[in-house]
């Protein structure tokens, strides 16, 4: 459990970094640089552990998360070029419950009707609090990106099960390791295809912001997914993922709070308590 809440709030943590970082590279280019500069990372962790290697059952659910990752990459980018991302934050919010019914079908691990009640409010919190009501209000304003961004909240919900079972036939470095180079491989094709059919000379994407945020961006984003992966030996993913929804967004208001002056309403508060209650509901149930 205490994997599950230290992995939340290194995710709270590299979103503001992520924010701060995207004034500098466009999204694609980000997040070549962010999966080139883990890979490294998780070779080292993966060598000073011994380099164990996985069993053959490994392979097959690791590539579908590769797979998952790398098409909600794709979406979520595609997804802010096309549509206005303000409207398609909230879809984001219901990749716990894919999780838990991922969990159902492919692990058969259910949750109880406090732990669906709990998840249920953290998740139609987060709703309001992203202001889904203006995604029900205006559904046409979307535009395609509604489709893009459901696709990525299916991908990641759908993914973080598919880790669970990778992970019981090899290391969590090993895994990461497999994730964020194969990942960065499918960014790259994207980036060159993005190039030709922009009739431009194929090329290295550029990074030319601050290297110290990148550099700090990239340990927490390890520090992040490997305690995700990790409470996923002994936590269902529906409440790994709930956790980090909810914990994500009440750090991101904090953050916003304590470094841009922002003001937090007080039905603002409110939800974000029943987040809190709920989250520690789950995390003690």
């Amino acid at each position: 459990m205490s994997f599950m809440l230290l992995s939340a709030l290194a995710w709270s943590l590299f979103d503001l970094a992520r924010k701060k970082l995207t004034a500098h590279a466009a999204p694609l280019t980000l997040a070549i640089w962010l999966s080139a500069g883990v890979t490294p990372l998780y070779l080292l962790l993966w060598l000073s552990q011994g380099a164990a290697l996985p069993q053959a059952a490994y392979w097959p659910p690791a590539l579908v998360s590769l797979l998952f990752s790398a098409l909600a990459s794709v979406c979520y980018i595609q997804a802010l070029s096309v549509g206005r991302i303000a409207l398609l934050v909230p879809v984001l919010s219901f990749t716990p419950v894919v999780a838990a019914l991922f969990s159902l079908w492919l692990l058969d691990e259910s949750l109880s009707q406090l732990q669906w009640l709990a998840m249920l409010s953290i998740v139609l919190a987060i709703f309001l609090l992203h202001s889904g009501w203006n995604l029900l209000l205006k559904p046409r304003a979307v535009g395609t990106g509604f489709g893009l961004m459901l696709i990525v909240a299916l991908c990641w919900g759908a993914g973080i099960v598919f880790d669970k079972l990778a992970l019981t036939s090899a290391t969590v470095f090993f895994h990461g390791l497999i994730q964020s180079a194969g990942m960065c491989l499918v960014l790259l094709l994207a980036s060159m295809l993005d190039s030709v059919r922009r009739k431009r000379k194929p090329e290295l994407p550029h990074y030319d912001g601050p290297k110290g945020l990148l550099a700090l961006a990239l340990l927490v984003f390890v520090l992040a997914v490997s305690g995700q992966w990790l409470a996923l030996d002994e936590v269902h993913p529906g409440i790994v993922e709930t956790a980090k929804r909810g914990i994500g967004i009440i750090g991101a208001a904090c953050w916003g709070v304590w470094l841009f002056g922002e003001k937090v309403k007080p039905w603002q508060l409110l939800l974000m308590l029943l987040i809190i209650v709920a989250t520690a509901g789950l995390a003690l149930h």
